[in-house]
């Protein structure tokens, strides 16, 4: 549609609205590229620190118990210092983790790609469906989510198992953890990305 108006000395002018052609552009899209790295490898350096402080924060824990038993204030001091630092290093390492995927679809990233945050959705969404069957033939699951779910279970099911090792330490597994586990291990691998150099 074209607009009109008149000029000071009564000419009539008209102006034709431009049409916004859309502009093509060719784009090469590769989700965990080998050659592109980044993105998964800085997740997963993330995820190792997390353990890492996970299983530091589990062992002050552990001197927490004995410098409680043995009466020392000083120790115990320290051991309750040491255990608040590495569960708050965790804790960050775990809201990092969960920020990973809002920056896979941040325009300005410097790995955005869409077809990665779909990836990121499909599998949760597989992680959550495939938990909440697992769980509903045992129990009733109540609150499901990507990294942790409430659910109901019989008494009469086994919670925990403690394990004696060579060294006579005790290892206690949780067997509902352990199996929800080996159900994500099994349904979400991808035994295609090798970490193998390759032959051209």
């Amino acid at each position: 549609m074209g607009l009109a108006r008149r000029d000071l000395h009564g000419k009539k002018e008209a102006h034709k609205r431009v049409v916004d052609k859309p502009i093509t552009e060719v784009r090469e899209a590769g989700i965990c590229m080998r050659e592109n790295s980044f993105y998964v490898d800085t997740v997963r350096s993330f995820r190792d620190r997390r353990y890492e402080y996970k299983g530091l924060n589990k062992t002050w824990k552990g001197k927490l118990a004995e410098a409680k038993s043995s009466g020392n204030s000083m120790k115990i001091q320290e051991a309750q210092d040491m255990v608040v630092l590495y569960d708050s290093l965790q804790l960050a390492h775990k809201c990092i983790l969960n920020s990973f995927y809002g920056y896979v679809m941040r325009k300005g990233a410097r790995w955005y790609s869409m077809e990665m945050a779909g990836v990121v959705t499909y599998t949760g969404a597989k992680i959550i469906q495939n938990a909440r069957l697992l769980v509903e033939k045992i129990g009733r699951p109540l609150e499901l989510d990507t990294d942790g779910i409430w659910c109901v279970l019989p008494g009469s099911f086994p919670e925990n198992f403690t394990f004696k090792t060579e060294a006579a330490k005790k290892l206690t597994v949780s067997y509902p953890c352990v199996m929800l586990n080996v159900d994500v291990a099994r349904n979400n691998t991808n035994d295609q990305y090798q970490l193998v150099s390759l032959f051209y």
